[in-house]
C-alpha cells in the first residue's frame, strides 16, 4: 500500500522533503540523549532536571520483561504492506499503554525490545535504528506528559489522546521515514507514501480504538496491584513535601 499524495508532498523535491529529514535526524539523536539521561538516574520536569528515582529492584526488571516480551510476541500479527518495513499490526498500540502504565520500565521494554524483536525474526536493518529510536517517542513521551491513565476523567482521556495518539505518532512517523529516505533502506517514495501511512494507522487509528477498550480494564487492575508507576516511584520534583512537626505546648 502507497498513498502518492503523501509521496509527492513529503518526499518531493523541496524545503519540506529537506526539513524532515533534518527534524528525523535530529529526532534520532533526541531519542539517544533521553535515553541516557534516564539510565543515568535523571529526567527532565517543569522543573529542570532531576532525579527519576525508578526503584531498580525485581518488580522493574519484572515489567520491563514482561512488556518486551509481549511486544515482541506480537509482533508477527502483521498484515504487510511493504515487506520487512510495515504493515498493520494491532499490537504497536500497547506501547503508550505499556508506558503510561508501568512508567519508564514500560517505555524501557518496549522501545529496547525493537531490536531484539528485528534480530529473532530476522528483519534486523539500518532501518532498525530508526524503529527502535523513534519508539521513544510513543512511549517516553506518553510516559512523561499523560497525567493519569484513568480514563474516568476527561481531562485524562484528552492528555492520553494528544501525546500518545496524535504528537507521539506523528513525530514516530516522521522520523522513521526521514531515516529509511536518507540511509535509502527503501526508496523515497516508499518511505513517505508508505511507511508513514502505515505507522499512522497502527499508532494513531488503532491505538485510538485499542486504548478506548483496554486501558479502561488495565488500569484499575494495574492500580490494585500495585504496579502503577506513580505508586512505586515518583520523580524528585513530585514526591511529596515532608510535614512540618508542630511541637506539642508543654503545661508551664
Amino acid at each position: 500500500m502507497q498513498i502518492d499524495f503523501l509521496a509527492n508532498v513529503l518526499g518531493g523535491e523541496g524545503p519540506l522533503h529537506s526539513l524532515l529529514i533534518v527534524l528525523a535526524l535530529l529526532g534520532m539523536v533526541l531519542a539517544v540523549l533521553i535515553w541516557a539521561m534516564e539510565f543515568s538516574g535523571w529526567t527532565i520536569s517543569r522543573h529542570g532536571f532531576v532525579r527519576n528515582n525508578v526503584p531498580w529492584n525485581s518488580t522493574t526488571i519484572a515489567l520491563i520483561a514482561i512488556s518486551a516480551a509481549i511486544y515482541i510476541a506480537g509482533r508477527p500479527i502483521q498484515f504487510q504492506f511493504i515487506p520487512g518495513i510495515g504493515g498493520f499490526n494491532p499490537t504497536l498500540s500497547l506501547a503508550p499503554i505499556f508506558a503510561t502504565l508501568f512508567g519508564l520500565p514500560g517505555a524501557i521494554g518496549v522501545t529496547f525490545s525493537m531490536p531484539i524483536g528485528d534480530a529473532i525474526s530476522g528483519a534486523l536493518t539500518l532501518g532498525s535504528v530508526a524503529g527502535f529510536l523513534s519508539h521513544t517517542f510513543v512511549t517516553w513521551l506518553p510516559y512523561k506528559m499523560v497525567r493519569t491513565p484513568d480514563f474516568k476523567i476527561p481531562a485524562a482521556v484528552a492528555s492520553y489522546y494528544l501525546w500518545s495518539i496524535i504528537v507521539g505518532p506523528v513525530i514516530h512517523a516522521i522520523v522513521i521515514p526521514g531515516w529509511l529516505d536518507f540511509t535509502h533502506v527503501v526508496p523515497t517514495a516508499v518511505a513517505w507514501g508508505g511507511v508513514t501511512p502505515a505507522i499512522l494507522l497502527n499508532h494513531g487509528l488503532t491505538s485510538a480504538v485499542v486504548a478506548a477498550i483496554l486501558m479502561p480494564i488495565l488500569y484499575p487492575v494495574v492500580k490494585a496491584r500495585g504496579l502503577y508507576w506513580k505508586d512505586r516511584y515518583l520523580p524528585a520534583d513530585q514526591q511529596p513535601e515532608p510535614r512540618k512537626s508542630v511541637p506539642s505546648a508543654r503545661p508551664a
